[in-house]
């Protein structure tokens, strides 16, 4: 008996130290996604081999893959289905490290289809102080909205040091990150040990350039294209730069070729700020004109530790004056630039006045922003880290074939009430909008029209009492004083009873 027992007792050690070599130092997390990929990366604090099953459902795997025998552990997972949610659970040694619902990822839309996504954007953030951490927090809360992030540089402070993404990076996201892909851009700080060492090791992205490096690279996201570029260590030297630049053109054109209608570019510097940082006179004279002429809709950045938007512009020049609604043709030359450079890093707005070419200007709190697509239509949003939205705007392609999308809130099956056309174009002949709803029984019925900023501007009905069945209401396009409403983004609340429906609307001239 006691040999008995010594003999268990030495399995249970042998076991116990299988388990500490399996024990996870960071991850899982998600990269380098597509319409028929995933990269999967974790860490042990062991060297041990490594196992991924995958499937669309839990438990029946279709796949197990398996990883190189070390700390690193990587495992691509190819051929699968478009826009279809897998679950997945890796395994060191012996041990399952993760496994069960929160585990999962799921691949992108097919290129070009109009299909209706959210994405965050934020950069400067690796700080580890309470700001990181709030703007974590909401992030968290918002996270079941969003299909992925792109991160606009300064990812670790204060250089970019390996050590500290085990501190201030994958501990603080790892909810996040173990099912959504995180797409990153260099900054500053990162680059300052070791040339980036660090971000190079521990994110993937396609590096689909001539160079095959993964400092600038592409990808698309239903009918989005989005571009990453370096304004670090590939920015300096006249020919890495032409390099680049002439890259960014090709892949430009090339998605629009292939009929994806929305352009988006990242990179860390801004060309324009009013915050931590001014406007940058080299990003100014070089990224700026380039992506303008093919046609970029939006630029993202950070490094500004503020939140702030562009009006309309092209060539340093504002082609639209409106706060926060902007019809586009196309790919005309007109950009509108975000800075969302405070998702850890805060700083107060450094110019006393507003920046000449912003609409929108923010200092001194920590938030991200918030970009929404479907079809010919985006909004933008940021929000700031307890979830109040400070800033809305909306881009929007017209012209040609384009047509504008509904957003997903006016469509719910619930809605007893429906509106067209969408959008109004006042000066066609006999435009009007038509709102159409059904009541089972009579109902005082109340419908009016609100700006976005909650203002009335026309009612098209007052608590008279409807009796049950199909009515309609009509709205021409103009205010309570007979003149013509600006073009723009508008809402309606109709009221019938104790129903309440509410939606927007877009009017064009």
């Amino acid at each position: 008996m006691p040999h008995l027992t010594r003999k268990l007792a030495a399995l249970f050690l042998l076991a116990g130290l299988e388990y500490a070599q399996a024990q996870l130092q960071a991850g899982p997390y998600i990269q380098n996604t597509s319409d028929k990929k995933a990269v999967v990366i974790w860490y042990t604090q062991t060297a041990a081999p490594g196992i991924l099953r995958y499937g669309k459902q839990i438990g029946q795997w279709e796949g197990t893959l398996q990883a190189a025998t070390g700390m690193a552990h990587r495992v691509e997972i190819a051929g699968l289905q478009p826009y279809t949610k897998y679950f997945y659970e890796i395994q060191t040694g012996a041990q399952i490290q993760a496994a069960g619902e929160a585990y999962y990822f799921r691949t992108h839309p097919r290129p070009g289809i109009k299909w209706p996504f959210r994405f965050m954007a934020f950069g400067d953030f690796g700080t580890g102080d309470e700001h990181q951490k709030a703007t974590a927090a909401q992030l968290r809360r918002d996270d079941p909205q969003h299909e992925f992030a792109l991160l606009l540089g300064d990812l670790i402070y204060n250089k970019g040091q390996r050590e500290r993404y085990f501190i201030n990076y994958f501990p603080v996201y790892k909810d996040l990150i173990r099912h959504r892909p995180w797409w990153p851009a260099l900054g500053n700080h990162d680059i300052e040990t070791e040339k980036a060492a660090a971000y190079f090791e521990f994110f993937e992205t396609p590096a689909n350039n001539p160079l095959n490096v993964e400092n600038y690279y592409s990808f698309d996201y239903a009918n989005a294209h989005i571009l990453c570029l370096d304004d670090e260590l590939l920015f300096e030297d006249a020919n890495d730069l032409q390099k680049q630049l002439d890259w960014a053109k090709q892949d430009l054109r090339a998605a629009k070729q292939r009929g994806q209608r929305w352009l988006i570019a990242m990179w860390h510097k801004p060309p324009y700020s009013g915050g931590s940082h001014p406007d940058d006179e080299d990003i100014q004279a070089t990224f700026v004109p380039a992506l303008e002429a093919e046609g970029v809709d939006l630029v993202l950045n950070g490094h500004s530790h503020v939140a702030e938007r562009t009006f309309l512009l092209n060539n340093h020049q504002i082609v639209n004056q409106s706060l926060s609604q902007y019809p586009k043709t196309g790919f005309s030359p007109a950009t509108l630039y975000v800075v969302s450079g405070a998702g850890g890093q805060v700083d107060p707005l450094k110019y006393d006045g507003q920046h000449k070419l912003m609409a929108f200007q923010l200092g001194e709190v920590s938030g991200y922003e918030s970009i929404y697509i479907h079809g010919d239509t985006l909004k933008g949003s940021w929000v700031k880290n307890n979830g109040q939205v400070m800033d809305q705007f909306m881009l929007i392609k017209t012209g040609g074939t384009i047509s504008v999308e509904l957003f997903e809130e006016e469509t719910a099956p619930a809605s007893f009430a429906t509106h067209y056309p969408n959008p109004l174009h006042a000066s066609r002949p006999g435009a009007e909008l038509r709102l159409t709803f059904e009541i089972t029984k009579p109902a005082l019925v109340t419908a009016v029209i609100y700006d976005l900023l909650g203002r009335e501007v026309a009612r098209l009905n007052e608590a008279t009492l409807h009796a049950a069945g199909k009515h309609l209401l009509r709205w021409n396009g103009k205010d309570q004083r007979g003149a013509s409403a600006p073009a723009g983004v508008y809402f309606y609340r109709l009221q019938a009873g104790a129903r309440v429906h509410t939606a927007k609307l877009l009017l064009l001239p």
